[in-house]
């Protein structure tokens, strides 16, 4: 039986950049979201530090998840860092109890 899984990744902006990181981190979800076995993709900013920016995934299963991370896009991530928009990435999951 294949349960439900999320997973997020936590953004934080490099200073100054954290409305450009937004709408990149919109354009690499638009993109995901459309995987099979995507319930949803979201991206949020955090009320508390507009530098930091939350993206969640809700899957159909783990396979799907797992699946998902061999997509290019999802080096999009990465990527974030290279072009000096975000200075750190943190990803993570966990199956929904």
């Amino acid at each position: 039986m294949s349960h439900e899984v999320i997973n997020t990744v936590q953004v934080r902006a490099v200073a100054g950049r954290s409305d450009e990181l937004g709408k990149q981190l919109q354009r690499i979800v638009e993109t995901l979201r459309e995987l099979p076995g995507c319930e949803s993709y979201m991206v949020d900013r955090c009320p508390e530090d507009s530098n930091r920016w939350t993206v969640s995934a809700r899957w159909q299963s783990e396979a799907a998840m797992k699946s998902h991370f061999n997509c290019p896009e999802v080096q999009g991530f990465i990527g974030l860092i290279d072009s000096q928009l975000a200075n750190a990435v943190d990803f993570n999951s966990f199956p929904i109890v």
